[in-house]
């Protein structure tokens, strides 16, 4: 709905529309095709990208699809809407990065794009143009910096996470380095030193900023520690009240902390309101977000705006057109001059 109502705002009623070939995509398409059809919004095309698979098949299917590239750039959609998990976003990117190497033009269009995608790659990946999205427009999970993030960034070390091979894991991809010291090794790699830097990676490989899916993570910690400390103060009440009667706690199942997490609302550390619905879901939304990216393979993420879910009808999407960077080359039709920030039904 919020991209049906995104669309509206900016006059785009005939569209692209991408989806994974397989059967989430077909989950995706059977929802969505029918409820932007409501809303007025047709399809110039619908094109199923395939999944990442075997590197053969893959090949093959790559070049099937770049048969269809013309399709593309000759439609007259202003706007391609995608859908995709980050793997199945790999898949998109070799696309695109077959069509310009093959000298084939760029596609100068609105990319809109599911909470699930992102630049974050593998190590192979960094040297891929992220030029082809400068301007996507993303509804991502809501997210915040809390306190002393970027100075946990700066101090983590390898050496310091004892026991937790991740680290040591993704320090060797993102470094392209080794921490194996064998002559044995079938691929030789500068050694890793464990001083690295992890805010001298590009974008496309780690960001330093806290992303949705990681602040909701740490939300959920959160949560629980409050209900936990709910319950503690309940305890000690209890106990006082029984004064010398023998009491003891039940011990609490994980499932029973449900009930509790409903009726504990707090704010965390970064400044938000947490809470959750009567279905037991957190109150959070989408933040609009366009993607700004940099010659470099840098990138940026700017908020221009914010989805709502409980809001009243009408009143769910805010926009701050004014802070949005089209892609370059796009001929957007300059709207009339106007302080809305809120698109009404």
């Amino acid at each position: 709905m919020g991209v049906a109502q995104l669309l509206h705002y900016f006059k785009w009623t005939w569209i692209g529309l991408f989806a994974v070939d397989d059967d989430n995509g077909e989950k995706f398409l059977q929802t969505v095709t029918p409820l932007l059809s409501q809303n007025g919004i047709c399809f110039d095309f619908i094109l199923r990208t395939p999944k990442r698979t075997d590197t053969n098949d893959l090949i093959e299917q790559l070049l099937s699809l770049l048969e269809k590239y013309p399709v593309l750039v000759n439609s007259t959609a202003n706007a391609y809407f995608i859908y995709g998990l980050s793997t199945s976003m790999y898949t998109l990117r070799m696309l695109l990065g077959m069509a310009q190497q093959s000298s084939l033009p760029p596609l100068s269009k609105v990319w809109i794009v599911t909470s699930q995608w992102g630049f974050e790659s593998v190590s192979l990946q960094r040297i891929w143009d992220t030029q082809i999205f400068h301007g996507a427009i993303s509804f991502t999970v809501h997210s915040n910096q809390p306190p002393g993030f970027q100075n946990f960034l700066q101090i983590i070390k390898p050496s310091k996470a004892k026991g937790d091979g991740f680290i040591q894991d993704f320090w060797e991809q993102a470094f392209d380095c080794s921490f194996k010291h064998s002559d044995e090794s079938e691929e030789i790699k500068k050694p890793c030193t464990g001083e690295e830097k992890l805010e001298s990676l590009p974008g496309t490989l780690f960001e330093v900023s806290m992303t949705g899916q990681s602040y909701n993570v740490y939300n959920a910690v959160y949560a629980v520690a409050h209900v936990l400390n709910a319950l503690d103060t309940f305890q000690f009440k209890s106990r006082a009240l029984v004064q010398q009667r023998e009491w003891k706690f039940q011990n609490l199942e994980p499932w029973q902390l449900h009930h509790f997490l409903r009726s504990v609302p707090f704010n965390n550390s970064a400044g938000d309101a947490v809470s959750f619905d009567e279905r037991g879901e957190l109150r959070a939304g989408f933040d609009v977000t366009n993607w700004i990216t940099f010659p470099n393979n840098s990138f940026a993420r700017v908020k221009v705006g914010r989805l709502d879910p409980h809001a009243v009808p009408g009143n769910a999407l805010t926009l701050h057109e004014d802070r949005i960077v089209w892609p370059r080359s796009f001929n957007q039709v300059t709207h009339q001059s106007r302080s809305l920030n809120r698109y009404k039904n």
